[in-house]
């Protein structure tokens, strides 16, 4: 039987000694194990620290346990050995990982930036009995961090970009401008924590629900629409920043005859998360689940152009949320590259391709790896004009938010050097990654304009020529 590890909903989630408890467990089994050694900059940090510890000192139990009886729910912490599954104890360290200092598992939290990798290639986790989820764990940490001392300002900056955006297009040309200017930027740096050379997104003039209400003045009932039909979940970096990436999703859908419907939604919350802010998370997915499920209902598939933004919508909101409207949701969820491939398996997307697109270097993000779908994007591109792909698997190291910070600035540019070398070596034409911040790690690694693989679509349908 499975361990079970509580979720946000469970109050033993929020418990300090419980955190410390599961933590020593899963760092036991991931030190039997090493898989995700070359990962991040966690796990080095991790075994590491481990592998300095005296393994021939004398141990004093554990004061914390965390208990799970026979049904696998959770009892309170007492004193006690803290392993709560069977131990993987394969290079005799494990009583030694007694004294790891509580100053390593902060470091492990703080250098972890979500790109969840180790997620497909770990072999403990559920429905294993190890029940290993270190992602998970470590946005469990941030939000204990959170609720006992307070969102930082930092992270509560990066964590709205709806906020942000909304500013930011207010006056988009002055905002832009004054991203530019040193002085600002060492502001930025000084208030906020934003590194002064990371490239920042720019403002759009025109946001994407702007452009498509004008498309769309008066929208259809998706109840009385016949045919494939898709409500568009667009993400934070369409609507503010790069609304050509809407434009070109629903030009090429609808050049399919499929119906595209539109909300006014919420960010997806991963960058919430990221803070360990998980109230407004969870309230941001309560509210887009409201507004999604009445087309689910009708009969609309859900898709999105972001790899977190559908990461989130399958995986995360079910166990935040915890409705079964929350389960509807994430069982029409799609990416919109894993969509339209399953448009063309059935026959129902028009190819009627005429613009040759000529070679690409291609980033694969982590979180459409993680969602194990495939590379949908890459297969969709390959099928162009004159296409020849280069599909790039290296982390971009940048999650949204990490990447940014002053703190982790180099170390983000350190970890995406193998991205940057892997996607110029050949030197192709266009460069494409479906996550719109891998774009910013990018673009100011190599200088040359990155392009989502649905803006390469729409070029060779000759949608951009009609402008």
């Amino acid at each position: 039987m499975s361990l079970h590890v509580p979720g946000p909903r469970d109050p033993v989630y929020w418990s300090r000694e419980a955190l410390v408890a599961e933590e020593k467990r899963v760092f036991e089994i991931c030190n039997g194990c090493r898989l995700c050694f070359n990962l991040c900059p966690s796990f080095p940090s991790l075994f590491s620290a481990i592998d300095a510890l005296d393994t021939s000192e004398p141990v004093v139990p554990s004061t914390v346990r965390h208990e799970v009886d026979a049904d696998g729910n959770h009892a309170s912490a007492t004193s006690g050995d803290h392993a709560a599954a069977p131990r993987a104890d394969i290079l005799g360290q494990a009583e030694a990982l007694e004294r790891l200092p509580l100053s390593v598992h902060q470091k492990v939290v703080d250098e972890c930036y979500q790109c969840k990798l180790c997620d497909p290639i770990c072999p403990y986790v559920p429905p294993h009995e190890f029940a290993v989820d270190f992602p998970r764990l470590m946005l469990r940490h941030k939000a204990i961090d959170a609720k006992e001392h307070g969102v930082k300002l930092q992270d509560r900056l990066l964590g709205d970009p709806d906020l942000v955006g909304a500013v930011g297009t207010m006056v988009p040309t002055i905002a832009n401008f004054a991203n530019s200017l040193k002085v600002n930027r060492i502001v930025m740096e000084k208030v906020a924590g934003i590194h002064r050379d990371r490239q920042l997104p720019t403002f759009a003039a025109e946001t994407f629900l702007e452009w498509f209400r004008a498309r769309h003045p008066a929208p259809a009932d998706p109840n009385t629409v016949e045919g494939r039909k898709v409500v568009l979940f667009y993400t934070c970096s369409v609507q503010w920043n790069e609304p050509q990436v809407g434009r070109a999703a629903v030009e090429v859908l609808e050049h399919s005859g499929i119906t595209v419907f539109v909300e006014e939604f919420k960010c997806c919350g991963m960058p919430a998360l990221d803070g360990g802010d998980v109230p407004r998370a969870t309230s941001w997915a309560t509210t887009n689940i409201e507004r999604l499920k009445p087309y689910v209902d009708a009969g609309c598939e859900i898709v999105s152009p972001g790899p977190t933004c559908s990461y989130m919508m399958k995986r995360e909101w079910k166990d935040y949320v915890g409705s079964d409207d929350a389960a509807a949701v994430a069982g029409h969820a799609w990416d919109l590259m894993e969509y339209l491939n399953k448009v063309r398996k059935e026959g129902g997307l028009k190819e009627d391709y005429s613009v040759a697109v000529g070679s690409i270097g291609y980033h694969v993000p982590c979180h459409l790896k993680v969602q194990k779908i495939g590379f949908k994007s890459r297969d969709m591109m390959k099928s162009l004009p004159d296409a020849k792909v280069t599909l790039v698997d290296k982390c971009s190291c940048m999650d949204g938010t990490w990447g940014m910070k002053t703190e982790w600035y180099e170390l983000s540019k350190k970890g995406a050097a193998p991205l940057l070398e892997g996607l110029t070596k050949e030197k192709p034409l266009t460069l494409s990654s479906d996550c719109l911040i891998a774009k910013l790690q990018i673009e100011e690694g190599t200088g040359q304009k990155v392009v989502h693989p649905i803006e390469v679509m729409h070029k060779a349908l000759g949608l951009a020529e009609k402008k």
